[in-house]
């Protein structure tokens, strides 16, 4: 059994975090996070910093979460500190079994750690909600919006970790390929919540808004940030 997730710590973005910014992502909204997603924009954005600035430890960080991807939070000893440490002490599990928010902080630096890879621009990006860079995401002409739509559904409806990133790596290999980043701190709220009986309708909720009332750029916006090959470095 897990224990019983809390959500009585709520916080917000700092200004700091607001200046990292992707180029199809314009007029970001922010929301409060939650203690899970609170926690985790310290860490992310550390993260992402440092490796951004070419630093070896971040890079070699961001290999070994890749490697955590699809495998059981806590599972992986050396991302312990990163993943299931980074969770607050009252979200933890206390016995043998992870709780959800752990498995979410796992699902989500494991993720962010894939978008992240080979890409010298900011792939976590504050106040970009997940919903919102999957709009984002069907708007591209290279892309079916159809099929992108069916597997955004998929991962809305998903009741189980394994579900959820069975469908939501697909959505993350595309983003990346398009140069979309999102906001994976609130990422990790959101699979908290999904896992969390009576958080999840609250979740999809959000996600639907995000998805069909957001600002999608005009060519014009975004011609000169079009994604650039020249932005791919060649991590292990």
């Amino acid at each position: 059994m897990t224990t019983t997730d809390t959500a009585a710590e709520m916080t917000t973005d700092t200004a700091a975090e607001t200046a990292t910014k992707t180029a199809v992502a314009p007029q970001q909204r922010h929301r409060r996070m939650r203690a899970l997603g609170s926690a985790l924009q310290w860490t992310i954005s550390k993260l992402q910093r440092e490796y951004l600035e070419g630093r070896p430890a971040a890079r070699a960080e961001l290999a070994r979460l890749r490697r955590g991807l699809g495998k059981p939070a806590g599972s992986v000893p050396e991302i312990w500190e990163t993943t299931i440490g980074a969770v607050p002490e009252q979200l933890a599990g206390t016995d043998e079994h992870a709780s959800r928010a752990e498995q979410a902080a796992h699902a989500a630096l494991t993720l962010y750690a894939v978008h992240q890879q080979s890409r010298q621009d900011a792939m976590h990006v504050p106040g970009t909600s997940f919903g919102r860079a999957v709009r984002y995401l069907a708007s591209r002409p290279e892309v079916s919006e159809d099929a992108v739509e069916r597997r955004f559904m998929a991962v809305a409806t998903a009741e189980t970790i394994d579900e959820i990133l069975v469908h939501v790596r697909g959505l993350v290999t595309q983003l990346k390929a398009c140069s979309i980043g999102l906001d994976y701190a609130a990422f990790a709220d959101d699979i908290h919540g999904l896992l969390t009986p009576g958080w999840a309708t609250g979740v999809r909720l959000t996600w639907g808004r995000d998805f069909h009332r957001v600002h999608v750029p005009s060519s014009s916006e975004t011609a000169d940030d079009a994604p650039s090959t020249s932005t791919d470095s060649d991590d292990e």
